[in-house]
């Protein structure tokens, strides 16, 4: 997926080249990289990395250390563990630190891949997580401000419907009828009209057609549904 983010993590720089050059920014990946583990952690900790490529044996801090120093912090980044033949007595308990797979170098175009696919393929099943409890969020929002707001504009609409039918019934007992007064009652009527579809789109705001604003950010398009409503009570008038 374009424009992700991997981390990668090694002092070897010709196995960082290798990794960067090679295999990962051809298929697309935004590569990022440290030389040592300690340059690794922070750059875990404030770049948000998608995916992280972590050496095992590293000076100033090792793999290990990394792995266990990350694991104190939010980032969920998940890891591949790259280790040397020989070395996969290892694998048991980086497993248990939350390694999402590993590698044991010398490695194949075909075997990064395979790991680098499977790995990300967990960290976009957990943003479409995170992005729909957001959208859920926001839609509950939504969805409460319409009840409000429909309770409110509907006991002035009671109010004003009153108000028409009395007016309306007195109006009809004067004979002749003011003009100005007539003119008044329709144009009374019409805003009562309007606020009445206003409520019914309110009243089915969980189920108006969705939109994008700012990005992917998914809201609820009130003013198509707006539209709708009042030509259908245009419509309706003719």
């Amino acid at each position: 997926m374009p424009n992700e983010t991997i981390l990668v993590v090694d002092d070897s720089e010709e196995i960082v080249r290798v990794l960067k050059d090679y295999m990962l920014v051809p298929l697309g990946y935004q590569v990022i990289t440290a030389s040592n583990g300690r340059r690794g952690l922070e750059l875990a900790v404030s770049r948000r990395p998608d995916l992280i490529m972590l050496d095992m044996q590293m000076p100033v801090m090792s793999g290990l250390d990394v792995l266990t120093a990350l694991r104190k912090t939010d980032c969920q980044a998940p890891v591949i563990f790259m280790t040397m033949h020989g070395s996969e007595s290892i694998v048991v308990e980086v497993f248990r630190l939350g390694v999402r797979d590993y590698l044991a170098k010398p490695f194949t175009m075909e075997e990064v891949q395979w790991a680098v696919d499977g790995a990300l393929q967990e960290s976009r099943l957990r943003r479409e997580r995170e992005e729909l409890a957001r959208n859920l969020i926001a839609s509950e929002t939504v969805r409460q401000t319409a009840v409000t707001l429909s309770h409110y504009i509907n006991n002035q609409l009671m109010v004003l419907s009153g108000n028409l039918t009395l007016l309306k019934e007195a109006l009809a007992r004067e004979l002749p009828q003011p003009a100005n007064l007539q003119r008044m009652v329709r144009d009374s009527q019409n805003s009562t009209d309007q606020i009445a579809a206003v409520i019914r789109v309110l009243q089915r705001t969980t189920h108006a057609e969705q939109t994008t604003y700012l990005g992917e950010t998914r809201m609820i398009d009130i003013e198509a549904a707006l539209r709708e409503e009042m030509n259908r009570l245009k419509q309706q008038k003719k």
